[in-house]
């Protein structure tokens, strides 16, 4: 059985992956047999002929949902888009949004925030910066809601991950994740680590597993929604709530 990559190792793979993405035009850049791109976009919810946002992004689409629809924006409201590729997500929450309302993409990905940048300069509440989401550059409740689409799973320390989002949350603040989770028995991974972590099979998590870390990071409250299933695994919408006083 072929040994688990580290910590580190698993980001450099997904690192790579969207950074190939990126530079090749289409999500499907991976051997994984997943739809990507606008038919996805469009399929997930997104008014993708409605919304003033580029083509060439649409085809960079690479997410697991519509966390957006889970919940509504007010308009003063920071917003963070955590792994936010070429800002799909952001342009959309952007929409709903007014100064000093504004949207935060972050991203490992140098290549995908300078193809953020460029696609996003029609929404001037949108703004970009490198980080990982294990140690966020954000100071203590900063932010009123946190959206992951399809990037949660790709984070291999999900507590640290967590705990990090709780911590930039303001008391009563938002995560709304869009991710793919665990319904049944999943075969071992013994080949194909880089697509296995790249496209969110590896790094799933199950309801119950779920329950566990929100609760252990704080959270008071949440709701994880099966949107669609595929074999062992299901795509799903999480939105969860910190604790304390709006």
């Amino acid at each position: 059985m072929a040994k688990t990559p580290s910590h580190q190792k698993i980001k450099t793979y997904v690192r790579e992956v969207y950074a190939r993405l990126a530079t090749s035009g289409t999500a499907n850049v991976s051997h994984a047999p997943i739809a990507r791109g606008e038919d996805l976009a469009h399929a997930l919810g997104y008014d993708t002929s409605g919304l003033s946002i580029s083509k060439k992004a649409w085809d960079l689409f690479a997410g697991c949902g519509n966390p957006l629809q889970e919940i509504k924006l007010e308009p003063h409201w920071t917003v963070i888009d955590l792994g936010c590729g070429v800002g799909i997500d952001s342009q959309v929450a952007a929409l709903s949004l007014q100064p000093p309302g504004r949207v935060i993409g972050i991203d490992i990905t140098v290549a995908l925030l300078r193809q953020a940048k460029e696609y996003a300069s029609a929404h001037p509440g949108c703004h970009w910066m490198g980080g990982d989401a294990e140690q966020l550059p954000l100071r203590p409740g900063y932010v009123d809601l946190v959206i992951a689409n399809g990037s949660f799973n790709l984070m291999p320390q999900k507590g640290q991950a967590l705990a990090e989002i709780w911590r930039i949350l303001r008391p009563g603040g938002y995560l709304a994740l869009a991710d793919l989770i665990v319904v049944g028995e999943m075969e071992p991974i013994t080949e194909g680590f880089e697509d296995a972590w790249s496209w969110c099979v590896a790094g799933a998590l199950s309801a119950g597993e779920y329950d566990v870390l929100l609760k252990s990071k704080g959270f008071s409250w949440w709701e994880l929604k099966e949107k669609g299933n595929y074999g062992p695994l299901a795509a799903a919408h999480l939105l969860a709530r910190k604790g304390g006083k709006n």
